[in-house]
């Protein structure tokens, strides 16, 4: 315990920096890559767009979100996010059967496009299976470092986020290349509910020019997505996470958790407790899987 103490007071203290600087940004806008169902924006890209406006160098003026897929649905959300969002000030939209299963390789390419044709200062994401699949990707299209999992805003340039499992946390700042990518733990940066009060307030919709994308599509294909409806929420947002492990000894007593879950509006999950060399850290969690996925 002493060990893991000392450890986790003195990373907490420690500042690490993302590669040397060679390039210096052009301006202080921000992209917000942004997923869509049913016409709507997903609750983490709203979190991502929390984040963007967190950022010093930013107002409501200078962000911008990156939809993509195709049919109404698309034209859709992005009609509600430019008439219920005022942080957005400009909509773009990516209307092709290339984004419609939302594939990482295509998306990333998207990004790197827009990127080069408007060059914003920040790129930013949700820290969810979208956002980890894509950001890496358009950060090695783009020759940059990725910064992930950020939970905390210092300045421009100066993030917060968990390491050692999180066991401490570390300050990073980021002295790359323009852009600067982040991927955003969603609970961080809580859903403000904001509504544009007149149409002048509208954020304007355009259409990104695809006539130069390259659809190579050879990496990956789609196959197939299958879900489960469910009342619960989903365990990268709740507000409250119900959790158990080895006490409940049978598969039986796990539907404790999932009727506890159910009763306070939580996800539920299951754990196990892992012990690994004590110099690094002391436990860290092992999901096993999650109730409110299976």
């Amino acid at each position: 315990m002493a060990t893991r103490m000392i450890l986790r007071g003195a990373l907490k203290k420690r500042t690490f920096f993302f590669p040397p600087s060679f390039s210096t940004s052009r301006n202080g806008s921000t992209l917000v890559l942004a997923e869509h169902e049913n016409g709507a924006i997903k609750p983490p890209s709203l979190s991502a767009l929390h984040a963007a406006t967190c950022l010093p160098n930013n107002d409501d003026s200078s962000v911008s979100l990156l939809l993509a897929g195709s049919g109404p649905s698309l034209h859709q959300a992005a009609s509600h996010a430019a008439s219920s969002h005022p942080s957005i000030s400009k909509v773009l939209v990516a209307d092709s059967d290339t984004f419609k299963n939302q594939l990482a390789e295509p998306w990333a390419k998207l990004v790197h496009l827009v990127q080069q044709r408007d060059g914003y200062s920040h790129i930013i994401a949700a820290s969810n299976s979208f956002g980890k699949n894509v950001m890496p990707r358009a950060a090695a299209l783009l020759d940059v470092s990725p910064v992930t999992d950020v939970t905390g805003i210092s300045d421009s340039h100066t993030f917060i986020r968990p390491i050692y499992a999180g066991n401490a946390l570390c300050t990073v700042r980021y002295t790359g290349a323009s852009p600067c990518i982040l991927t955003i733990r969603s609970t961080s940066f809580p859903v403000s509910h904001k509504s544009v009060d007149s149409k002048s307030d509208k954020a304007s919709i355009s259409q990104v020019d695809l006539s130069t994308f390259d659809e190579d599509l050879d990496k990956s294909r789609y196959i197939s997505q299958t879900s489960r409806d469910d009342e619960g929420p989903d365990l990268g947002n709740a507000r409250i996470v119900v959790t158990g492990g080895r006490a409940l000894k049978s598969a039986e007593n796990f539907k404790l958790i999932e009727n506890l879950a159910k009763k306070l509006g939580a996800a539920g999950i299951i754990v196990n407790y892992c012990y690994y060399d004590a110099y690094l850290y002391s436990q860290r969690f092992v999901i096993s899987f999650l109730l409110d996925s299976q």
